[in-house]
């Protein structure tokens, strides 16, 4: 990488970019695991793993904080096996209980995480070639999305309106829901998180249908391959006429209960532009809701309305998320912009880590200081804020030449690397 021009790019220093990669480099140590057995709630994984923090509270692997440490290491010098366990690691849990929980704890087996384990096993394929763990690997990701999304066994679980699926917890309780979707705490399901289709989880199943599309593609498997691209031209319909609003501009959250949309504005709205799903015309409508409403002073907030002790709110934004639009901005041409969301989102990542030596979980990127905290203390030497870091300044490097990364993905789309 050429940092002297990432640095002009984004008009902060080389030594200070130098000084943050140092930082990161050295910590990945401290947020790796390796605990092959069970003990007591812990779940025992056959691969060592990247914990979210390097809080000895942090022991256990999570399933969605691992998608952007598995993109950023996969082709580090030193960690890319640890990267190819990780995903080995989910594939695992597959095998062993069905699902993949929301973290490595037996108390988490009643809920997942936002699904990604399809276009995981995708990037290791990307990397390794390797047909006959591809065809093995995809047998397990076919078994999660059936049984544990589209859930053919308790289909009133999860799939409940027009084949869109929700989150869910089998102890029926709206705030472990809620917990499964990630956003742990939120009002933006206004704590009935049960009663709502989201629209990034079904964004994300639309990428499995076509992940697995493509893969039984490439393992010569037509009928499969037919059925998974019926699969996902149907959610894209259904997701475009139930969660668009002409009048807003926007995609919103369904509540099938009440046969509505949310009002709440989230970044979340982002994701069809991230997957391929949303038109041009809505894209563009889309662009400038965020720009009007949702583009902060230090990058994008993740709603527009605060309410207190909620970490997934206004005024806080998540190194993740900035990396979800800043695809979905691309992917549709809106290079500018991402541009200018990747420099914000560096410069309080930059200007916090000058002021604590430390990147941190999230951050407020309206009055750029360490994010609002919830449930528990805002953590630091946060695994998807280092790997987030890594990658954007990939993504800017080729933004600043002018020459992107640009190919026909297998998701039938322009998608730039590294790509959700």
């Amino acid at each position: 990488m050429n940092l002297a021009r990432v640095a002009a790019t984004i008009k902060v220093s080389e030594q200070d970019l130098r000084e943050v990669l140092e930082y990161i480099e050295k910590f990945w140590p401290k947020l790796i695991r390796n605990n092959p057995e069970d003990a007591g709630t812990l779940i025992g994984l056959p691969n060592p793993y990247v914990v979210p923090a390097g809080s000895e509270f942090f022991q256990e692997m999570y399933y969605w904080d691992s998608y952007p440490v598995i993109l950023a290491l996969l082709n580090h010098k030193k960690y890319s096996k640890l990267a190819i366990g990780m995903v080995e690691n989910l594939l695992y849990l597959i095998d062993r209980f069905g699902i993949i929980p929301n973290a490595t704890r037996f108390y988490f087996l009643a809920r997942s995480q936002p699904p990604l384990l399809s276009h995981s096993i995708w990037h290791v394929y990307e990397k390794t070639g390797d047909r006959m763990w591809l065809e093995e690997a995809v047998s397990k990701v076919e078994y999660e999305y059936k049984n544990v999304w589209y859930n053919n066994v308790h289909p009133n679980y999860r799939r409940v309106y027009k084949d869109l699926s929700r989150y869910y917890d089998i102890n029926v309780l709206d705030d472990l829901a809620e917990a499964e979707s990630g956003w742990d705490m939120t009002s933006r399901y206004s704590g009935k998180c049960l009663d709502y289709l989201p629209v990034d989880l079904n964004c994300l199943l639309y990428v499995y249908e076509k992940d697995l599309a493509n893969i039984y593609k490439i393992l010569n498997n037509t009928k499969r391959e037919k059925f998974y691209k019926k699969r996902a031209k149907k959610r894209a319909e259904t997701v475009r006429e139930i969660m668009w609003s002409d009048q807003a501009g926007y995609f919103y959250d369904f509540n099938f209960v009440r046969e509505s949309q949310s009002n709440a504005l989230t970044i979340a709205g982002i994701y069809p532009m991230t997957v391929g799903i949303a038109t041009k015309d809505q894209a563009k409508r889309i662009v400038g809701m965020v720009e009007d409403r949702l583009l902060k002073k230090y990058g994008v907030v993740q709603s527009e309305k605060f309410v207190e002790n909620k970490q997934w709110d206004w005024p806080n934004g998540w190194a993740l998320m900035q990396l979800r639009i800043i695809e979905g901005l691309m992917a549709y041409g809106y290079d500018e912009l991402a541009l200018e969301i990747i420099k914000r989102w560096l410069k309080i990542n930059i200007k916090l880590f000058r002021e604590s030596g430390k990147l941190w979980e999230k951050y407020d990127v309206v009055h750029g200081r360490i994010g609002m905290a919830d449930r528990y203390p805002t953590q630091h030497g946060f695994a998807w804020t280092n790997a987030c870091f890594l990658l954007l300044l990939d993504i800017t490097e080729q933004l600043g030449e002018g020459d992107l990364d640009v190919e026909k993905s297998h998701r039938g789309k322009i998608t730039l690397a590294p790509a959700f």
